[in-house]
């Protein structure tokens, strides 16, 4: 398949396991939980599979689809974001996701209708390959409005107290390795409506 099919741009770089630790911030960037958990992404039959598993309590989530659904936007480099196709006055979440060989970093944002309301950072490797979480507890360090360090290598930036008619950007950095930087953005305009992917 060629590479500008978005089904085989999120498989190539994302199929297979990924041992994770999600740790779970509230809106003050200070840990609330964190715990280990194993993921699947598997082509089944033509179906996508993510099938989520908590090492902690043995629980699945699954979730299936054929076609990476139109709300997924999905960057060249396997880079991926979910969420909405439109936001308002109401509470929404977003999810952010870069892709680094066999590491991965992720963020999954819940925003009330004005203020992030919490935000699960999620470090993400390979089985076997070595990529530790920040040391437990971690404090999100405030950079400046709506701009947070995550441990020493992941920054966010999202919207913080939005008005409607706003537009509203959620960007993910992370640097794996000295000197490089990955960089995803999701991006809403003042109608509410997301826009194209950078």
């Amino acid at each position: 398949m060629p590479a500008t099919d978005p089904r085989q741009r999120l498989l190539g770089p994302n199929a297979g396991q990924w041992l994770g630790t999600f740790i779970r911030c509230g809106a003050d960037g200070l840990e609330r939980e964190r715990f280990p958990t194993s993921l699947q992404v598997s082509d089944q039959a033509g179906t996508i599979e993510a099938a989520l598993t908590y090492c902690n309590t043995g629980e699945v989530r699954s979730m299936r689809f054929a076609q990476p659904p139109a709300e997924m936007q999905i960057a060249e480099a396997g880079h991926w974001s979910l969420g909405p196709e439109r936001i308002g006055p109401w509470p929404w979440f977003a999810e952010l996701c870069v892709v680094h060989g066999d590491r991965r970093r992720r963020v999954v944002l819940r925003h009330g209708s004005e203020l992030l309301e919490s935000c699960v950072l999620v470090v993400e490797a390979r089985p076997g390959v070595e990529d530790p979480p920040p040391p437990a507890p971690l404090q999100a360090r405030r950079l400046g409005e709506g701009h947070w360090q995550l441990g020493a290598d992941v920054e966010l930036r999202t919207a913080m107290r939005r008005q409607l008619g706003d537009p509203v950007a959620c960007v993910l950095r992370w640097c794996p390795e000295p000197g490089l930087v990955l960089e995803l953005e999701r991006r809403y305009g003042a109608s509410g409506l997301l826009e194209p992917l950078a």
